[in-house]
């Protein structure tokens, strides 16, 4: 045992110290083996021992296929090698759940030296799943005084920030009701409208915002009848009605009601891919990235895909794509880098023809050039990048995102043309220059 334990280390770290890994099915290998050096450091755990070197042995054997395999023009050599990662990927997935229920039993067991001894080596996948890393972070809360973890205190860094940032980004919810007994249509922008016809109610959501909506319905029905069976979650557009149920009253007690809560935005929305954008600013200046795509400070969850460019105050900020400017705000005159200011932020929004839209957030006092309604063309002037809201330092925060049917918004990676290259995914601490 102690011979076969020594050669698969050997034979391991052989190759992880050339840092070399195959460049065939990279994407989903090079995960896989990284994993093997986390891996590596459970050895030791009687629970895990025997997977741990079977994992090991076999990420051993893959890799040093694959690495063959770059050199080989034989598709029968890479199916035997595709075929070997996914069988590397089962058993990675066995162990991480094993991992996982070993953790899970120290925190039963309220064992907290086997637990920092589980939880002490940071790899993806160690707290990929919200559920084990929201256990693993309140168990740790209650004993870190005894000893620290560093893997863990990024944990609830991360998690504070990505609380912290949904808060900062996240969709307005408007709720609002309805009722049979208050029969009151009211003059929100939202709203139902009951028509009676004889024994039969048409019940009909109107949406008078020049935007579409995505609205989710709760209903009580007592001695009434929906004709028609209607999902839960439905879009309305822009200056749009929809029949959204018909009821027949059965008798004189019938009684219905609604309550509903709706956002911005279609969830319906598919996002143009293939749609190139534009650089946020003037043509021929160049702006430098600061944070891209899940960045460390404020682009978490579904801030994931935004971009800050900082900037002097007064900058002069273009739209990357034409669309109708749906949403403004230009009063606010405060911002610091505390989530009290989460509110205070200046913006534009710009709904976009496949349903998207665009935020061009942190604008100066009075910063912004367009109107509700207005029709803007990619290159168009919106307004000028100030420090206003959740903000570090004068910048320009910009996304693309969609709502979602549970009433959020989810940011959306996108491709952007600068002078200098098509930009699929902008790297901190370099210079683009608009095109």
């Amino acid at each position: 045992m102690i011979l076969r334990v020594c050669f698969i280390l050997f034979l391991l770290f052989s190759f992880l110290d050339a840092k070399e890994y195959p460049t065939s099915y990279k994407q989903l290998g090079t995960p896989l083996y990284k994993s093997a050096e986390a891996f590596v450091k459970y050895k030791d755990n009687a629970n895990l021992h025997e997977q741990i070197l079977a994992y090991i042995d076999k990420a051993s054997k893959s890799l040093e296929t694959g690495l063959n395999v770059d050199s080989s023009v034989s598709k029968k050599d890479k199916k035997i090698y595709l075929k070997e990662l996914r069988d590397l990927q089962n058993s990675y997935d066995k162990l991480l759940h094993a991992l996982h229920e070993s953790i899970d039993l120290s925190i039963k067991k309220d064992d907290y030296e086997l637990f920092l001894k589980l939880t002490s080596y940071a790899f993806d996948g160690l707290f990929s799943n919200s559920n084990n890393r929201n256990r693993a972070i309140a168990f740790y809360s209650k004993h870190k005084h005894k000893s620290n973890c560093p893997v863990l205190d990024k944990q609830m860094g991360d998690a504070k920030l990505i609380n912290e940032t949904l808060e900062l980004f996240k969709a307005e919810i408007i709720k609002s009701s309805y009722s049979s007994k208050s029969k009151k249509t009211s003059n929100k922008k939202v709203r139902i409208v009951a028509k009676r016809e004889s024994n039969r109610i048409s019940i009909i959501f109107e949406n008078r915002n020049i935007y579409p909506v995505t609205i989710k319905v709760k209903q009580i029905y007592k001695n009434i009848k929906p004709l028609e069976k209607r999902e839960n979650e439905i879009v309305l557009q822009g200056k749009s009605s929809l029949k959204y149920a018909v009821l027949e009253v059965e008798n004189s007690n019938a009684y219905y009601s609604y309550s509903f809560s709706w956002i911005m935005g279609s969830k319906d929305a598919k996002h143009d891919d293939d749609f190139v954008y534009r650089l946020p600013f003037k043509k021929e200046t160049a702006h430098i990235v600061s944070q891209g795509y899940n960045g460390k400070k404020t682009h978490k969850g579904s801030s994931a895909y935004a971009i800050d460019f900082p900037m002097p105050e007064g900058t002069k900020i273009h739209a990357a794509r034409g669309g109708l400017v749906v949403k403004t705000k230009s009063n606010s005159n405060v911002g610091g880098y505390d989530k009290k200011y989460a509110s205070s932020g200046n913006y534009v929004r710009v709904l976009h023809s496949d349903g998207t839209m665009a935020t061009y957030y942190h604008l100066k006092h009075k910063g912004v050039l367009v109107s509700v309604g207005d029709s803007v063309s990619k290159g168009s002037a919106l307004g000028y990048s100030g420090n206003t809201g959740y903000s570090s330092g004068p910048h320009l925060h910009f996304s693309v995102f969609k709502a979602t049917a549970s009433l959020k918004n989810q940011t959306i990676p996108v491709k952007i043309i600068s002078k200098e290259e098509l930009i699929e995914g902008p790297k901190v601490g370099k210079h683009y220059t608009a095109k």
